[in-house]
């Protein structure tokens, strides 16, 4: 159910907008800046970030804040999906760095060949069901349709919302990165859900000041299928690199 707090209005939306091309591939890296193996991880996380057709992310974790550095970007919401992530799997694997591709597969996030050899299984194709996102004066607006005709596709998924940074650097002063300055890239600084897709058009509008106050962040929707045991598959998404494009360019 979603908050009045929100703003949120959403309504049937015919006939939708013209959609940009959709992803393939959702690239979700938990990592933690308390993990030695993960700062190669996440330069390559910043490179699969430029390629066409994949949205990735960094999700910041606290898996080893007991080790003597508390991850500064890490949260409660990115530490628990990750953690549902494993039981929805089945095998309560938890680790960094680990990759999730479109909420399906876990693969180690440093492994270039596994990543890849993943993706071509499991995300061949672009994600089928198609959503845009645009920014009209004050409000984001996210238009969710349906998948082309014949496309065999669950009819319900969870909508959410990450706010995210594009480049963030940490100097880190203890642990098993002391001494480092890292570097993350489309960092996820929230995650909410913001409504339901039950296989039909849908527009959402959302006043930018309920989604985020800061001018360099940027956002994403994912629709994401939820299975009796957590989240499952990805089959839509969409990014914008700017919530307040205008309000940047000013500051240039």
């Amino acid at each position: 159910m979603l908050r009045a707090t929100l703003g949120l209005l959403a309504v049937l939306a015919s006939p939708l907008p013209a959609f940009a091309e959709q992803p393939r591939a959702v690239l979700e890296l938990f990592t933690s800046q308390g993990c030695a193996s993960c700062p190669a991880a996440d330069a390559l996380l910043g490179e699969l970030a430029q390629r066409d057709g994949i949205l990735a992310v960094t999700m910041p974790v606290k898996l080893w804040d007991f080790l003597g550095w508390a991850d500064t970007l890490a949260s409660d919401v990115l530490t628990k999906r990750q953690i549902a992530y494993s039981v929805a799997r089945g095998d309560r694997d938890v680790y960094t760095p680990q990759m999730v591709v479109n909420g399906a597969d876990d693969v180690l996030g440093s492994d270039m060949a596994a990543i890849r050899g993943t993706m071509d299984r499991v995300a061949a194709e672009p994600l089928p069901v198609p959503i845009d996102l645009a920014i009209n004066g004050d409000v984001l607006t996210i238009n969710v349709a349906t998948p082309a005709e014949g496309t065999e596709v669950e009819k319900k998924a969870t909508l959410w919302l990450m706010v995210v940074e594009e480049e963030v650097r940490v100097p880190v002063d203890a642990g098993e990165n002391r001494g480092r300055r890292l570097t993350y890239h489309n960092v996820v600084r929230s995650m909410r859900p913001i409504g339901m897709w039950k296989g039909k058009p849908m527009t959402f509008d959302l006043p930018l000041a309920d989604v985020e106050k800061m001018t360099a962040a940027g956002c994403a929707v994912i629709a994401q299928v939820d299975t009796f045991k957590g989240p499952g598959r990805i089959i839509g998404a969409a990014s914008l690199d700017r919530l307040f494009p205008a309000r940047t360019a000013e500051k240039r």
